[in-house]
C-alpha cells in the first residue's frame, strides 16, 4: 500500500512518519507506511495479514503452524524449525525479534508499521537481506485519555482492545493498553468438531519520563498469553501413497482432519484425538534512554524477552498417523543497542553505534510417523547459542540543497553454537538409534557490509536516487529428524546480497498526489535452500538446509496516493519481480555402486524460476461524507497474488487469487465514537495459501479464509 496521508487546508501531504527527521518521502530507500487507523479499519489483526495491505512482501505460515514465513521481493527462507533466523526482521519500536515463531503476535494500539525492503543494517539494529517490519506504538500522552472497542464477526470471532492514557506528573507519564481475541473457529472435521478457534490476550505498559530538558527515558512492558488452535490442512490430492487406505481429495475448504496414533499421543503427552494447538506465551522489556548533547544525541535501547512454546500440528491432513509434529521450544533474546548520533539537519549528518545481541533457545521437536510404511517416531532435541557484536556507522554529505551523497558500514562478527543435538527415531516405545548424537557443532562469520547511495531533487518535492547495499542473513543449522544427526547437522553458511536500487519519489502538494516508483536488481551469493542430502554409509535421505553458490533477482514496483476531490482517496501499488538460479544442483537420488557404496545424483537447477509471486498488486478506494455532524466514511480495497512458483514445482505451484475487502464507519465530528462494519474476501474466493508435502505422497495445502464480516463499536474519552 503506497504511503498513507492526511490532507491540510493548505493542500499539504503529511506523511506521519519519520526516521532520523528526514520525511519518508526524502529518504532514499523504498518505505511503505500503513496507519493504525487503516489496521483497525481493515481488521489486519496479526504479521500475516501486512501481506494484503502493501506490495512486495509475503507471509505463509509454515505448513499452517504458528511460524511463519517471510519474504520481500522475492527474498526469503523456507524453513519450520525454530532456530534460524528470518531473511525479513520485526521490529517493535526500533527493538528486533529474530525468533520467527514469536513474530505473529497480536496487534493492537498501534500508530503505524514500517515495511522498508532491501537489505540493511548500516544506521542501526540488525543486519538483513530483505528488510524489515517496524511496529510503531502510541506513545503515553500528557493528559488523560482513553479508549475502548468492542467487535463481533463471523464465526463468533470476538474482539477486545482498549487504553488509559496521561500524565502522572509534569514529567512522567504511562499508556496502558490491551487486546483479548475468542472464537473464529472456521473449520471442521468429518463429525462437525470446529477448528480455528483463536484465544489470545495481550497488555503492553508504557512509562516515558523526561529526566530534564537533555534527558529522557522510555520503558515498555508487555506480555502475551495464546491458547488457540492451529490451523488445519486439507488434501489436494487423494492420499493413497503411503498407508494403503485410500483418503480422498477434500472437495471442501472447510473440511480439516486431525489424530494420531495412541503411541505418538502418548509421546507428546495428548490424547490421539487432540485438537492441533499452536500455544505461545512472551514475556519481556525494554528501556530506552536519550541523552542530547550540543553536537549529538546519544541513544541507549536494551531489550529482553522470553518465549515459549508448546505447539501440535497435523501436517498429513488425515485422521492417521502419519505425519504429526509437536514443538516444545523456549526462547531468550537479550539485546543492547548504542547509537550517537548528529543533527540530521547538518550539512554533514552522521550516526554511529553498536550492537550487541545474546540468544538462548532450547528445542525439542517430535514427529509421529506411526501409520507410514516406516512406522516409527521422531525426536529432536538441542540447545543453541547466538552472540552477535557489530559496529555500523553512515553519513550523509549534502553537496547542495539538491544533491546528498550517503555512506554506511557495519562489521558483524556472529557466534552460533549447537549443543546437545539427539535425533532418535522410536518403534514401540524403544530408541533405536541411541547413539545418534551430536555434542557440539560450531559456525561463525565476521563480514562486512554497507551502503552507498546518492540522492537528487532536480525540482522541489522530486527526488531521485540510486543505491548501492551489501546485506547478509546469518547462516545456520538444520536441526531435522536424521538418522545421522552430525551429517544432518552440518552448518549452511550465512548468505549475502549485492542489492542494487533505483528510483524516484514525487509529491504534488497542489494535486494531493504522491507517486513513488523503483527498479532493483539483486545479486545473490550462497542463497538458504531446502533441499537435501545422504548418507553415504547406507544411502538414505536426509532433509537439509544447503547453499545456492550463485542466483539473482530483479524487478519493479510503484506505488501511488491521490486525493482527486477532497473526500476521496485512492491508492494504488504494484511489485514485479523475478529471479533464477545460476549455479545451483539438488539432490534427485541416490544409486548404489556394486562396491555397494553411494553415490547421489543431482539435478542442476540453473536456470529454473526462484520460488515466489512474479506479481503483487494492492489497491483501495475511500470516501467520507459529510452528514450533518457525522462522517460516513465507505472504503474498499484489493490484494492480488500471482502464481507462486514452488520450488517442488508441478501441483505445488499455488494458483493466483485475488481478495476484496469494504468498510464503512460512521462517526461524529470530535470522532468520540465510532461505528465501523468490514468485510475481507467478500466475494468468497476460494484460495490456498501454500501448498507442500511432509512426507512423499501426502499432498497438502493451507486454505484462505472465506468470506468474513464484522462489526465494530469504539468510544474514547
Amino acid at each position: 500500500m503506497p504511503l498513507p496521508s492526511t490532507s491540510k487546508e493548505d493542500g499539504e501531504i503529511v506523511v506521519t512518519s519519520k526516521k532520523q527527521s528526514d520525511v519518508i518521502q526524502n529518504t532514499g530507500r523504498s518505505i511503505s507506511l500503513i496507519s493504525g487507523d487503516t489496521l483497525t479499519t481493515r481488521n489486519v489483526n496479526t504479521v500475516f495479514d501486512l501481506q494484503y495491505q502493501t506490495v512486495s512482501l509475503q507471509v505463509t505460515p509454515q505448513f499452517g503452524s504458528g511460524q511463519p514465513v517471510f519474504a520481500m521481493r522475492g527474498v526469503g527462507f523456507n524453513n519450520y524449525s525454530s532456530n534460524n533466523a528470518s531473511s525479513v526482521l520485526v521490529y517493535i519500536d526500533g527493538v528486533a525479534n529474530p525468533v520467527s515463531f514469536a513474530t505473529n503476535g497480536m496487534m493492537f494500539d498501534i500508530q503505524h508499521v514500517e515495511i522498508a525492503r532491501g537489505a540493511q543494517g548500516t544506521a542501526s539494529g540488525r543486519n538483513t537481506t530483505g528488510g524489515s517490519i517496524n511496529y510503531i506504538l502510541n506513545r503515553p500522552s500528557d493528559h488523560y485519555t482513553g479508549g475502548i472497542s468492542v467487535q463481533y464477526g463471523r464465526f463468533n470471532a470476538t474482539k477486545i482492545d482498549g487504553y488509559i492514557s496521561g500524565g502522572i506528573n509534569d514529567r512522567l507519564r504511562f499508556r496502558l493498553a490491551g487486546q483479548s481475541e475468542q472464537g473464529g473457529a472456521w473449520q471442521h472435521n468429518d463429525q462437525g468438531q470446529s477448528l480455528g478457534r483463536t484465544n489470545r490476550n495481550a497488555a503492553r505498559l508504557l512509562f516515558d519520563y523526561d529526566a530534564n530538558d537533555s534527558l529522557t527515558f522510555e520503558l515498555n512492558l508487555h506480555g502475551s498469553y495464546d491458547r488457540s488452535d492451529s490451523s488445519g490442512l486439507h488434501l489436494f490430492a487423494p492420499l493413497t501413497a503411503v498407508s494403503g487406505q485410500s483418503t480422498p481429495a477434500d472437495q471442501s475448504r472447510y473440511i480439516t482432519r486431525w489424530g494420531t496414533s495412541a503411541a505418538f499421543a502418548k509421546e507428546i503427552g495428548v490424547n490421539p484425538n487432540s485438537k492441533p494447538f499452536s500455544h505461545i506465551d512472551t514475556g519481556g522489556v525494554s528501556f530506552k534512554s536519550k541523552q542530547e548533547f550540543s553536537f549529538a544525541s546519544l541513544t541507549n535501547l536494551f531489550s529482553y524477552d522470553g518465549i515459549k512454546r508448546r505447539e501440535y500440528d497435523n501436517f498429513d491432513a488425515s485422521t492417521l498417523g502419519l505425519a504429526d509434529v509437536a514443538f516444545n521450544t523456549k526462547a531468550r533474546v537479550l539485546a543492547n543497542e548504542i547509537r550517537l548520533e548528529s543533527d540530521p539537519q547538518d550539512r554533514l549528518s552522521w550516526v554511529g553505534g553498536l550492537y550487541y545481541s545474546h540468544q538462548s533457545l532450547s528445542d525439542r521437536y517430535q514427529s509421529g510417523f506411526t501409520d507410514a510404511s516406516y512406522a516409527t517416531e521422531g525426536d529432536v532435541s538441542y540447545n543453541q547459542r547466538v552472540d552477535t557484536i557489530a559496529a555500523f556507522g553512515q553519513v550523509n554529505y549534502r553537496f547542495s540543497d539538491k544533491l546528498h551523497f550517503i555512506g554506511g558500514f557495519r562489521i558483524e562478527h556472529e557466534s552460533r553454537s549447537l549443543l546437545n543435538l539427539t535425533s532418535h527415531y522410536i518403534t514401540d516405545g524403544v530408541i533405536t538409534n541411541p547413539d545418534n548424537v551430536s555434542s557440539h557443532k560450531n559456525t561463525q562469520f565476521t563480514q562486512p557490509t554497507g551502503k552507498l547511495e546518492v540522492d537528487y531533487n532536480p525540482v522541489k518535492n522530486d527526488m531521485l536516487y540510486a543505491s548501492f547495499t551489501r546485506g547478509i542473513k546469518s547462516g545456520g543449522f538444520t536441526t531435522y529428524n536424521s538418522d545421522n544427526a552430525a551429517l544432518s547437522a552440518k552448518p549452511f553458511k550465512a548468505e549475502s546480497v549485492l542489492a542494487y536500487e533505483v528510483g524516484n519519489k514525487l509529491t504534488l502538494p497542489k494535486s494531493h498526489l504522491t507517486l513513488n516508483v523503483a527498479g532493483f536488481y539483486y545479486g545473490y551469493s550462497n542463497q538458504q535452500i531446502q533441499s537435501a542430502t545422504f548418507d553415504s554409509k547406507n544411502g538414505g535421505l536426509i532433509g537439509q538446509i544447503v547453499n545456492a553458490p550463485r542466483s539473482h533477482l530483479y524487478g519493479g514496483e510503484i506505488e501511488a496516493t491521490w486525493m482527486p476531490i477532497k473526500s476521496l482517496t485512492l491508492s494504488q501499488s504494484a511489485g514485479w519481480a523475478i529471479g533464477q538460479y545460476d549455479r545451483f544442483s539438488s539432490l534427485k537420488g541416490v544409486q548404489k555402486l556394486p562396491d555397494n557404496s553411494y553415490v547421489g545424483i543431482y539435478k542442476s537447477r540453473k536456470g529454473e524460476a526462484l520460488p515466489f509471486p512474479q506479481f503483487t498488486l494492492n489497491g483501495s478506494a475511500s470516501y467520507r461524507w459529510t452528514i450533518g455532524d457525522f462522517y460516513l466514511t465507505t472504503g474498499m480495497n484489493y490484494s492480488r497474488r500471482s502464481r507462486y512458483h514452488s520450488f517442488y514445482g508441478g501441483v505445488y505451484n499455488v494458483p493466483a487469487y485475488s481478495l476484496w475487502g469494504a468498510d464503512i464507519t460512521l462517526s461524529p465530528k470530535n470522532s468520540r465514537w465510532t461505528v465501523a462494519i468490514f468485510g475481507k474476501n467478500i466475494f468468497n474466493k476460494r484460495y490456498d495459501i501454500t501448498r507442500n508435502f511432509f512426507i512423499s505422497g501426502d499432498n497438502v495445502a493451507l486454505s484462505g479464509m472465506p468470506a468474513t464480516w464484522g462489526i465494530r463499536l469504539s468510544g474514547k474519552f
